[in-house]
């Protein structure tokens, strides 16, 4: 089997990825020169397969990657492959008994969906976050239709602090059935939005706007099981795509690493402290033996145990955290690996 990840930068013309897909079909066959005849020329024809699948493309377009396996055939094998819109973080084309599969689940969680909710008192936009992409599920807007008035001349009267007193009552009146307007029309988008992201299968929604408006917006949602997070407080509801592509995505990439982090100190002190956590690589792949990991985690520049440690997730049915930069080095005491346990 032959694993490819290609990573595509849509600003170098170059076509750098070019040679890297060759540098790596080169090191593959290299890998089969001491194997027998049979094997070699499949390797070989495989190869040339792999080549000549892109020899006829000057430059890749977005998205931002291609994942593909290859079985090794003299023949035409089987093939799959899937355009990405996250880049791998480690490129590459790797000859191997089994399909390497750590970098897809990577390549899957990064490139999850998201609901986005723009959110201001009195308007609300509704998007999906997809592989770096946005687009526009829904918009509302609260009208708020008030009485007309006709300037007029006041009339006199004996107690000008009592009228006084009437006219701030009036205006705070005024101002508290405006602002329970406003929550309402939150409660209530909040309540359309899980219509529209539940159908389209989006498990976590991103909310920009004060504290209080994200809020009365949860509070619609009910008893939805999506993830609510906030991603920040600026007022971004009248910027356009474009723009908001840069400050959404970093927002998800933020509490998405807040997230790994949270999880990776937590499985670090069950396993110290408690009775369903689990340390170390050893520890941990004999859990996944036994079914018994809910939620992995791991430093991926373990190496090979890495692709064990996948693989014994994935066959019991357990959540993969792949932490990397700071969140990998929490996991140093632990040689790369931590997991909460079922039981």
């Amino acid at each position: 089997m032959i694993s490819v990840y290609l990573r595509f930068d849509p600003a170098d013309r170059s076509g750098a990825w070019r040679t890297e897909l060759r540098n790596g079909v080169d090191r593959a066959a290299e890998l089969a020169e001491d194997a027998e005849h049979d094997r070699k020329i499949a390797v070989r024809e495989t190869a040339k397969r792999l080549l000549e699948r892109f020899d006829d493309q000057e430059l890749r377009p977005p998205p931002r990657g291609e994942a593909g396996f290859l079985e090794v055939s003299k023949r035409e094998g089987e093939e799959r492959w899937w355009g990405i819109g996250v880049a791998p973080v480690l490129p590459a084309v790797l000859l191997t008994d089994r399909p390497v599969v750590t970098e897809l689940v990577d390549l899957c969680r990064r490139g999850e969906e998201s609901g986005i909710a723009l959110l201001s008192a009195e308007r609300v936009r509704l998007l999906r976050f997809a592989e770096g992409d946005l687009e526009e599920i829904d918009e509302w807007e609260l009208t708020i239709l008030s009485r007309d008035w006709r300037e007029r001349k006041a009339q006199s009267t004996p107690n000008p602090a009592r009228a006084q007193g009437i006219s701030s009552s009036g205006r705070d009146q005024h101002h508290e059935r405006l602002e329970h307007n406003r929550h309402r029309f939150l409660v209530e988008c909040g309540r359309l939005a899980a219509e529209r992201l539940g159908g389209q299968g989006l498990g976590e929604v991103v909310a920009f706007g004060p504290r209080p408006d994200a809020e009365a917006f949860w509070k619609g949602l009910g008893s939805t099981l999506m993830r609510v997070e906030l991603g920040g407080e600026a007022d971004l509801i009248s910027m356009s795509r474009g723009e908001l592509i840069d400050e959404v995505s970093a927002a998800v990439t933020r509490l998405s690493a807040k997230r790994d982090r949270d999880f990776v100190e937590r499985a670090l002190e069950e396993a110290r402290g408690g009775s369903r956590g689990a340390a170390g690589p050893q520890e941990t792949i004999e859990a996944l033996w036994e079914r018994r990991v809910e939620h992995l985690a791991f430093d991926p520049a373990i190496g090979d145990s890495a692709e064990t440690l996948v693989r014994g997730a994935l066959a019991g049915d357990a959540e993969i955290t792949i932490a990397r930069d700071g969140v990998a080095e929490l996991l140093e005491p632990a040689e790369g690996v931590a997991a909460i346990l079922r039981y």
